[in-house]
C-alpha cells in the first residue's frame, strides 16, 4: 500500500487521474490506427494521427480523472463533517453516539 506510506490521499488522486488519462489516450490510439488502417492510409500517417490522438486523449482524461477526484474528495469530506457533527451533538446532549441504551442498537449517521 504506497499511497498509506508517501503521501495520502494526494497519491491516489494522481494515480486515478493517470489511469483516466492513459486509458483514454490508448484507446484514442486504437481507434485512430483501426481508422487508418481500414481506410487504407500510408503507414506514417496513420500513426501520426494515432500519437496526435493519443496525447490529446490523455490530457483530456488527466483533467477529467482530477474533476472527478475532486468531487469525490469534496463529497467525502462534507460526508465526514455531517458524521461528526451528527456524533458531537450526540454526546453533547447526554447521549451516546451508538444510539443510546433504549434504542438497542448501533446508531446510523445521518443520511443512510
Amino acid at each position: 500500500m504506497r499511497f498509506a506510506v508517501f503521501g495520502g490521499d494526494r497519491d491516489v488522486a494522481w494515480m486515478i487521474a493517470r489511469y483516466a488519462g492513459a486509458s483514454l489516450g490508448l484507446l484514442a490510439f486504437a481507434i485512430a490506427v483501426m481508422g487508418g488502417l481500414a481506410t487504407r492510409n500510408p503507414f506514417t500517417v496513420t500513426l501520426s494521427r494515432g500519437i496526435l490522438a493519443m496525447f490529446v486523449f490523455c490530457l483530456i482524461g488527466l483533467v477529467l480523472g482530477r474533476l472527478a477526484q475532486m468531487v469525490v474528495s469534496e463529497h467525502e469530506t462534507k460526508r465526514e463533517t455531517e458524521i461528526r457533527a451528527h456524533f458531537a451533538d450526540g454526546t453533547a446532549a447526554g447521549k451516546t453516539p451508538t444510539g443510546g441504551a433504549s434504542s438497542g442498537g448501533l446508531g446510523t449517521p445521518p443520511g443512510i
